[in-house]
């Protein structure tokens, strides 16, 4: 048996155990469900929400501002990081405002989104923005410092220009922390998005499980959350995925 069909063997084991458990102790009335589902209510209200139309709204508006959040802070993230990996003035400079931000909490600023930019999608794409943009500058910054200085200078005495030492060095030996910074940014941008939903919004998962709450409907913020979970399941299996293909030799050291 392969290790990788061994692991899932385990996933699903461990999960029928866990769920099995829970069913069982709510059948048994050792768990009250109105102050905690159980998984056959969640399913069946997932289900029936799926046939009314009513999750879709919430998926629809949550998924556009984690899209745009997100893609606006690797687009931006990357870049920098890249800067300031390769120069010491523009990491000297760009440094204590990056170390201050992440220092602050990325919450607090929602207030001053909402009165910038509204209550609209902007102010909620800007926290999602806020909440991944440092994590992925750090990350990228750390790749390129861990960079072989010895393959640069190899590369230089072969007279590559910058440019090409960026894409045929730099990058690639960057690359697994770029994507690692990519999946723990994909983590704070689901927290992020449900932060700005309950706040500041009339529609997506976090109103949705905010809304929930305040009627004791907990197999309805069971869906919400278990969406969302399943949501950054995948987008890390994807990272990863994308990872071995283009980092190949990372995955078979570890």
């Amino acid at each position: 048996m392969t290790t990788d069909r061994r692991i899932w063997i385990l996933r699903f084991v461990t999960a029928f155990i866990v769920f099995g458990t829970w069913e069982a102790a709510e059948q048994a009335g050792l768990i009250d469900p109105l102050f905690f589902s159980s998984p056959s209510l969640i399913i069946r209200r997932f289900m029936g929400m799926v046939a009314d139309g009513s999750i879709w709204p919430h998926i629809v508006a949550s998924s556009t501002v984690i899209g745009l959040g997100f893609a606006a802070a690797v687009l931006i993230g990357i870049p920098v990081g890249l800067a300031m990996g390769q120069s010491s003035v523009v990491h000297g400079t760009l440094e204590p405002y990056i170390a201050a931000i992440y220092a602050s909490p990325t919450v607090a600023f929602l207030p001053l989104m909402i009165i910038w930019l509204g209550i609209g999608i902007p102010s909620k794409v800007a926290l999602v923005f806020l909440g991944c943009v440092i994590i992925i500058i750090v990350n990228t910054e750390t790749g390129v410092a861990q960079v072989d200085r010895r393959l640069v200078e190899t590369a230089r005495s072969f007279m590559a220009k910058e440019r090409q030492i960026l894409r045929i060095v730099v990058l690639p030996s960057a690359l697994p922390f770029i994507l690692a910074g990519m999946r723990l940014a994909m983590g704070r941008a689901l927290l992020m998005v449900v932060v700005a939903e309950i706040y500041a919004s009339n529609a997506g998962l976090g109103y949705l499980i905010f809304q929930a709450g305040g009627y004791y409907d907990t197999a309805q913020v069971f869906v919400g959350v278990a969406i969302l979970a399943t949501a950054g399941v995948l987008l890390n299996t994807a990272l990863r995925s994308f990872e071995r293909r283009m980092a190949p030799w990372r995955i078979e050291d570890r």
